[in-house]
């Protein structure tokens, strides 16, 4: 959200000010760029204003933007919730909603970790990160409530314009499908509101179908991670399962980007106590070992598993001496077929056959980290 170059020392305190109210105000990554020159001065200013460096409180939705909200519930039969990483901290609020307006909830992969994955109301995600029970729910409702989401795929996305939309940041109403309306605020205060305005509705088949769905879907997910259905090889379905039933309760759980993405997000059943993270919306391959690295550096003590493609892991390969160095105890999957397997499928989506550049041969891996002097295995 933020990234300037220090061109000389004086510059700092304010430099150092903006960066920390930008990555406060836009809840993003501030960048600071120092030449090494500067970066061996010394300054006599302090950083200015310390007691504006803080977050961003919560923000509450005009009540005529929630008047307008329950009259669009009132004339809609079926609804859906699309849940995005800005509903963190409205879990329970998220539950009533449910509850009171028998609306499946689905999510974005980034809300994936809000709530665990047998919770009754959590009935997937949409799209390729997803199950046909959240895209099913999301096009077949009369009206969608997206609270806390941008979400930016939007063939996934109904394109009917009844849609609410509800955000802190302005600019993200509506941008991505048309909405019928689109509301200024935090998700919390919001979904509050609301609830103090909403009857208790009793037809609930639309959400029973939903979950009959999901039932389904889940079925697929346990067939498909059985580690028995193929006897010559593991498939990577039951890897990612596997690492899913495994890890501490609240690990934090890293994905490369990839089809790696997509067996890591499909085939895990989290917690509700761990935390989900990645280059989400950026897409960028090669990501993984960094963010693995530094979740790991601020949290020694709590487990953190990386799943990863061979591409997205080689292309970082350096961050893995890192982690050796630092004593970082991260753990690192590799999903190895030789491939860039996203292309394969986005290739082969457009009708056209993969490109030779598209398979690529690989160490072995597990000799790779056994050199670096970590523990490695195949």
């Amino acid at each position: 959200v933020y990234t300037q170059t220090l061109g000389a020392a004086v510059q700092a305190p304010a430099v150092f000010h903006q960066a920390i109210a930008e990555a406060y105000g836009a809840r993003g990554v501030a960048h600071i760029s120092i030449p090494q020159d500067v970066f061996a001065a010394t300054v006599s200013k302090v950083v200015p204003s310390i007691p504006t460096l803080r977050p961003r409180p919560e923000v509450a939705p005009a009540p005529d933007d929630i008047t307008a909200v329950v009259a669009l519930i009132d004339q809609a039969k079926t609804i859906a919730v699309f849940c995005g990483a800005g509903c963190r901290g409205a879990e329970a609020e998220l539950k009533a909603l449910s509850d009171r307006l028998k609306a499946p909830l689905t999510h974005t992969y980034r809300a994936q970790e809000l709530l665990p994955y047998r919770d009754p109301h959590w009935i997937g995600g949409v799209g390729l990160i997803g199950s046909k029970a959240g895209v099913d729910a999301i096009q077949k409702a009369d009206l969608l409530l997206m609270p806390g989401t941008d979400y930016p795929y939007v063939d996934f996305l109904p394109k009917h314009g009844n849609i609410v939309q509800i955000d802190e940041r302005a600019f993200a109403l509506g941008r991505r499908a048309p909405i019928a309306l689109g509301v200024v605020g935090s998700v919390k205060p919001a979904l509050k509101m609301l609830l103090d305005r909403l009857v208790v509705r009793e037809d609930d088949a639309f959400f029973a179908t939903a979950t009959k769905t999901r039932a389904e879907w889940d079925e697929m997910l346990d067939t498909k991670a059985d580690p028995q259905r193929s006897k010559d090889r593991i498939h990577p379905q039951a890897v990612a399962r596997a690492i899913s039933d495994h890890a501490e309760d609240d690990a934090i759980l890293v994905t490369d980007t990839g089809e790696a993405t997509l067996w890591a997000a499909n085939w895990l059943r989290q917690t509700g106590r761990q935390r989900i993270t990645g280059s989400f919306n950026n897409g960028a391959v090669g990501t993984g070992l960094g963010i693995a690295n530094g979740a790991q550096a601020l949290d020694r003590s709590r487990q953190v598993i990386l799943q990863s493609g061979d591409g997205g892991f080689t292309m970082l390969i350096s961050e893995f001496m890192t982690a050796v160095e630092h004593k970082l105890p991260i753990k690192v999957v590799v999903y190895d077929n030789a491939a860039w397997g996203l292309v394969h499928l986005e290739m082969e989506g457009a009708g056209n056959p993969p490109a030779s550049g598209a398979n690529f041969p690989n160490m072995d891996f597990a000799a790779f980290a056994r050199a670096c002097g970590a523990q490695g295995f195949t």
